[in-house]
């Protein structure tokens, strides 16, 4: 809860018209969000609040319905380590749902529910404009009033960003972040610009309905000689791949970059550095990350 700051150990006051300011203020309501969260708790910090603009986990359940998380959970090891991902300390979907591989909105839920069993302290659907800070405080100016907090945790995540101006003509593209389902998606032919994680995913749902894909990255991250995870693709993507719609249907263009996409008379072109030229009259989807 905030508290009274008028005694506030800096000798600094709280801006005119407003007596409380908080320790913390949290911004994000994702897994960064709540897992600092019961950090702080465990930490004995009480006085914090956790703002987001829209609701706890509200990215992951915006990912496309067949996504899955490339990391597995597991209950537990002998040494009591932690899977990927858990967020806090005895935290995991293994204990609480039962999944491996949980989808993105069966992490939300998973996020909801430690955030209610953790009573953490939280302010939905609040939009941070600006933070600033003056006189000793940080001032968060939100759609719902102005906030102050001795300390500010920016938890707000990068997938509401996705990286969308790449190359000439990026914009006639659609990105896998504002896919809902790929079950949705209309044609056969499909261009993936991106062949990272969510290029192989969005490849691999697209060929399992017999749709035709063509893959195309800058690099190789399925050749990659490294366990670097930024670079090379997961065991969980490779496992896919070697499926065998996926092998039948989507064809890679390993070091292929993509100059630009035109649209003319309801024709998509992709145009590659080296003159390839590729023509669909499918949306091409961008996977360029964020």
């Amino acid at each position: 809860m905030p508290t009274d700051t008028e005694g506030h150990g800096d000798g600094e006051s709280a801006p005119s018209g407003n007596s409380h300011i908080y320790d913390v203020i949290v911004v994000g309501a994702g897994a960064a969000g709540v897992g600092v969260s019961i950090a702080l708790i465990h930490a004995g910090v009480e006085n914090f609040l956790i703002v987001d603009r829209d609701t706890v986990g509200a990215s992951f359940d915006s990912w496309p319905a067949e996504t899955r998380f490339i990391t597995p959970s597991f209950p537990s090891n002998s040494i009591g380590m932690l899977d990927l991902n858990s967020i806090a300390i005895g935290v995991s979907p293994a204990y609480s749902m039962k999944i491996e591989h949980p989808t993105g909105p069966e992490f939300a839920q998973h996020l909801r529910d430690i955030a209610e069993y953790f009573e953490l302290p939280l302010q939905e659907n609040t939009d941070v404009k600006t933070i600033e800070k003056k006189e000793g405080f940080f001032h968060l100016e939100t759609n719902q009033g102005t906030l102050f907090a001795n300390n500010v945790i920016w938890s707000a995540g990068e997938y509401q960003y996705p990286c969308t101006d790449v190359f000439t003509g990026s914009e006639l593209c659609r990105h896998t972040a504002t896919v809902p389902s790929y079950a949705e998606l209309e044609g056969d032919d499909f261009l993936i610009i991106g062949g990272y994680e969510s290029g192989v995913d969005a490849a691999y749902h697209l060929s399992n309905r017999n749709k035709k894909v063509r893959l195309f990255d800058l690099n190789a991250p399925w050749d990659a000689a490294t366990s670097d995870p930024s670079v090379a693709l997961s065991t969980y993507s490779f496992e896919r791949m070697r499926n065998p719609k996926f092998e039948e249907n989507t064809e890679l263009y390993p070091e292929t970059i993509v100059n630009s996409v035109t649209l003319t008379d309801g024709i998509y072109e992709v145009n590659t550095e080296d003159g390839q030229i590729f023509q669909s009259k499918v949306q091409p989807l961008l996977a360029a990350g964020f």
